[in-house]
């Protein structure tokens, strides 16, 4: 599963050629703020969790686990406000904490669709379905067989 996860970095990590990015602001997504938890890889447990807009910046974390409850990886998360528009940062972690990406390497996504709550970073999509839902899907290539990879979560508390 780690190997396509890596894929799934070096596929998104090629530059698309792409007009120019929508028009956003944080505000926009503010309604990501809070705690969700659902159903992430092979149906096991997923947690997304973002604080308040502050500083030009979103702040957030993703625990996925495995079936049997150990953690499969983390991701540090920041989403910001980029030339009048919206970027997503992360960064990939073991379960001991030892990262995927070389030090001074971030995986970054620009916003290239916005349609109502529906935000596009580069083919990792993020979109509200309900006051308490949300789904965020990527497509990931492994082998030439392309799958997409679909998170739906509900906020917690």
């Amino acid at each position: 599963m780690i190997r396509l996860f890596l894929v799934f970095i070096a596929v998104l990590s090629v530059p698309a050629m792409v007009s120019a990015a929508p028009a956003a602001r944080l505000s926009d997504i503010a309604w990501l703020q809070g705690s969700w938890e659902g159903d992430g890889i092979e149906g096991a447990p997923a947690l997304e969790a973002y604080a308040p807009p502050a500083g030009g910046q979103m702040v957030g974390h993703f625990r996925q686990l495995n079936k049997d409850g150990t953690v499969m990886f983390y991701e540090l998360i920041t989403i910001v406000e980029e030339s009048g528009s919206l970027s997503y940062r992360l960064k990939h972690f073991n379960a001991d904490l030892t990262g995927w990406e070389e030090k001074e390497k971030v995986v970054s996504f620009p916003l290239t669709a916005r349609k109502g709550d529906s935000f596009d970073f580069s083919g990792l999509v993020y979109e509200r379905t309900g006051k308490n839902t949300m789904t965020a899907s990527v497509k990931v290539n492994e082998g030439g067989k392309t799958e997409t990879l679909v998170f739906r979560f509900r906020r917690k508390g």
